[in-house]
């Protein structure tokens, strides 16, 4: 093989796969960066809000849940979320093996080798009407992927039914762009295990 042609397969070697890397990282088949103009696929959102200078968009997906995406001045998607519907049956999410309603907070800890970071700006542990919800982030790639795990019931500091990590069911997964994630929550604060994750 020549030396361009050489150059040449390397370059696509590499630009596949920068394109699996990027469209592994997605919610709905959208993420970080996109344009505005991809929301179409989606159809008309069900609100759209204003959130400083940033427009905030949500959908209601046919599978129950909930598709929150954020876009700024530029036109461009900072972040997105999904949320489980709350329906009894369990739901896939758009990781691989990981259901809503089903995967624990213990379940990611073992998968991913640390409970990730919190910023210091934003709760790890957040009270709600029917429970807590806990908040675990990762860096993925070079976005902020965010796991919420929610106990119902008994607060989680309780140890009422088992550690903590076992009772806490997934029930949202979000993606921000970091430097959103920074403007909004600050600085990070890393587990002592933490190391970057493979979304996958």
């Amino acid at each position: 093989m020549n030396k361009a042609l050489l150059t040449l397969a390397i370059a696509f070697v590499l630009a596949r796969g920068s394109v699996f890397s990027a469209q592994a990282q997605t919610l709905s088949s959208l993420r970080i960066g996109d344009d505005v103009s991809r929301l179409a696929t989606l159809g008309t959102p069900a609100a759209t809000d204003r959130y400083k200078s940033f427009v905030v968009q949500k959908w209601n997906l046919s599978n129950g849940n909930e598709l929150s995406v954020t876009t700024d001045g530029a036109g461009k998607i900072v972040y997105l979320e999904s949320d489980w519907g709350g329906r009894a049956e369990v739901t896939e999410c758009d990781l691989r093996d990981l259901r809503f309603g089903a995967t624990t907070l213990s379940d990611l800890r073992r998968r991913f080798g640390s409970n990730g970071f919190a910023f210091e700006r934003r709760e790890g542990v957040i009270d709600i009407a029917d429970g807590v919800v806990m908040v675990n982030s990762y860096e993925a790639g070079t976005s902020v992927v965010t796991f919420f795990t929610k106990i119902v019931g008994a607060p989680a500091k309780s140890g009422i039914g088992g550690p903590v990590g076992d009772r806490a069911k997934l029930d949202a997964i979000s993606i921000a762009d970091a430097g959103y994630a920074k403007s909004e929550w600050g600085e990070r604060v890393y587990d002592p295990k933490y190391k970057k994750i493979e979304w996958k």
